[in-house]
């Protein structure tokens, strides 16, 4: 445990969850007696067998009816190492997990956890992946750290898997390579077109041009580019690219991907195509305006919020879809999730958008003058990013 208290430590882990995290690996009395993390119900023999940290992971589940409850306090800004904290436990397969989220002031989010918690806990967690423990572009791939070992990644593949499980959500930023390998063992997928989209869309055009036609890049940036990319030989060929993308995309990442494959092996049985799940969960303007359901009756008002509505979502871009949907839903991925709009007479000063993302509930006001003043205190709600959840 002192490798990881110190890992905890070099990432301003608040020594609260720390110590709650040391008394979990000492004890589980310990943890429910005094601790953050928090288990509700009676506890049998068997359920107690099925906590144990040592406990393989394996295809076979606890029913939900035998499953222990947990709840894991994670704070607000510190959701990337207090997850991975938690899922460093291998034995929390067969758990029923509830999250706590927790403001930066301390206090405690008021929001109960029926699936919206998780939902924007996952979206934190891989966005604050994404930044921290990946490179690339449209596709990213995770690089290794000096402060993260075989525990630390083994912890990230378990909430692959817990993200699956839960509510079929999958860091689709990650390249289809990376999983496809983890999971089955081997890449289905083009790895040279992932390595086009894991590149700067300045490299990409230079690459695609001299897919192409050789004769018409620019020599010069070309060479450029490769060295950037450690090539040592002479660009004559396409077979460099492919080379190239395998280096990045296989030989570099083979570390995570090793450690990922313990996990997902087993744990993720009911993938088969990735392609066509991750095509699935990337959001677009008509699955967003489909998912959404109105009142069967609706006044004028309200047919006019509609229209401001759509009209909104159609000029949004990739950015403002997923923050909509993270909004709405929790996930800044599209998981089907039906979408309900309600009406409000709120106005004035109180006037905002308010949202329930365990029930997937939009309230809109209808005292909005025109589609502009709509729009406009819709990108403030969501482009502010802080949104407490506080409706129970």
């Amino acid at each position: 445990m002192d490798d990881l208290s110190d890992f905890l430590r070099q990432r301003n882990v608040p020594e609260e969850t720390i110590e709650t995290l040391e008394h979990e690996k000492d004890g589980r009395e310990d943890v429910f007696e005094s601790s953050d993390v928090v288990f509700v119900g009676d506890f049998s023999e068997n359920e107690q067998q099925n906590l144990d940290y040592t406990l393989p992971v394996s295809p076979q589940t606890t029913p939900p009816s035998e499953r222990v409850k947990r709840v894991l306090v994670v704070h607000r800004g510190q959701v990337l190492p207090e997850l991975m904290a938690h899922f460093c436990d291998d034995g929390l397969q067969d758990v029923d997990i509830k999250i706590q989220l927790v403001l930066p002031d301390g206090t405690h989010e008021m929001a109960y956890d029926d699936g919206g918690v998780v939902r924007d806990c996952l979206s934190e967690f891989w966005n604050e992946f994404y930044d921290q423990c990946a490179t690339g572009n449209a596709l990213k791939v995770p690089f290794l750290r000096h402060d993260f070992g075989q525990q630390q990644w083994e912890s990230v593949g378990r909430i692959i898997a817990f993200g699956w499980a839960r509510e079929k959500y999958l860091p689709v930023k990650i390249a289809p390579v990376i999983l496809e390998q983890a999971t089955f063992g081997y890449a289905k997928s083009d790895v040279v077109e992932n390595f086009l989209k894991y590149m700067p869309e300045s490299e990409r055009t230079v690459f695609e041009s001299w897919r192409s036609d050789f004769n018409s890049v620019d020599q010069e940036e070309l060479i450029e580019i490769l060295d950037n990319h450690s090539c040592r030989r002479i660009p004559t060929a396409n077979e460099i690219l492919q080379e190239l993308a395998h280096k990045r995309l296989v030989q570099e990442p083979a570390y995570v991907i090793e450690q990922w494959a313990k996990i997902l092996s087993p744990a993720v049985l009911s993938l088969q195509d990735l392609t066509t799940v991750y095509e699935a969960l990337q959001p677009t303007v008509r699955k967003v305006v489909k998912s959404l359901t109105f009142p069967e009756t609706m006044n004028v008002h309200q047919k006019d919020i509609q229209k401001y509505l759509i009209t909104y979502l159609r000029n949004s871009d990739m950015q403002h879809l997923c923050l909509f949907l993270r909004f709405c839903t929790g996930s800044d991925l599209f998981l089907g999730k039906e979408i309900i709009i309600d009406f409000t007479q709120i106005q004035g000063f109180q006037r905002r958008p308010v949202a329930h993302t365990c029930g997937c509930v939009l309230e809109l006001s209808v005292h909005y003058d025109s589609n502009p003043d709509f729009s406009s205190e819709m990108n403030k709600v969501l482009e502010s990013n802080v949104w407490v959840m506080d409706i129970i």
